[in-house]
């Protein structure tokens, strides 16, 4: 898929997901948002932070009857955990079917039970495909960005002044 209708297609999603959950929390919550998100959904969605290892997949979105699972890396930043989330999650706004490509005994490593139900569950689906991919990260990343203007999302004070400029230009092309 190219970038311009890539990123077309997923601010529409974002903007419907805006619409639809009462708001995309601003300044962005995290846990507000997933308050919003699930009453829309009507389940809950359980975050189950874990370490993972560099083989390993960063996040993991497991639907189960009645709720939904994030499993995301516990052993990164705090920015990165919260972008692993909304890549998750934008896997759910785009209503994926596919599941992250993970062995059940990966699942078990992350501290997941692997019972013969989840065992079924993860065997009988297929990969996501990187248009999914693309599309989930896009709509993560609009999400985020639908939440403060990019120059909030640049914190002036941790980045060395050299950098900035270089950040700034980034969020003007990609945000």
């Amino acid at each position: 898929m190219r970038y311009p209708e890539l990123r077309r297609r997923c601010a529409g999603l974002v903007d419907r997901l805006d619409r639809d959950i009462g708001g995309i929390p601003r300044p962005f919550d995290l846990d507000l948002l997933l308050d919003r998100f699930e009453a829309h959904r009507g389940r809950p969605i359980d975050l189950h932070p874990t370490h993972v290892t560099s083989s390993g997949p960063c996040g993991l979105w497991l639907r189960q009857d009645g709720r939904d699972v994030i499993v995301h890396a516990a052993n990164t930043s705090t920015v990165h955990q919260t972008h692993i989330v909304l890549h998750e999650i934008g896997h759910m706004v785009c209503e994926h079917r596919g599941a992250c490509d993970v062995a059940l005994g990966s699942l078990a490593d992350l501290g997941l039970p692997v019972g013969s139900r989840l065992a079924g569950h993860m065997l009988g689906r297929s990969t996501y495909s990187s248009d999914e991919e693309q599309e989930a990260e896009m709509v993560g990343t609009l999400i985020r960005l639908a939440a403060a203007p990019s120059d909030d999302l640049i914190d002036s004070g941790r980045v060395p002044h050299g950098e900035s400029g270089l950040y700034r230009r980034i969020a003007d092309v990609f945000g």
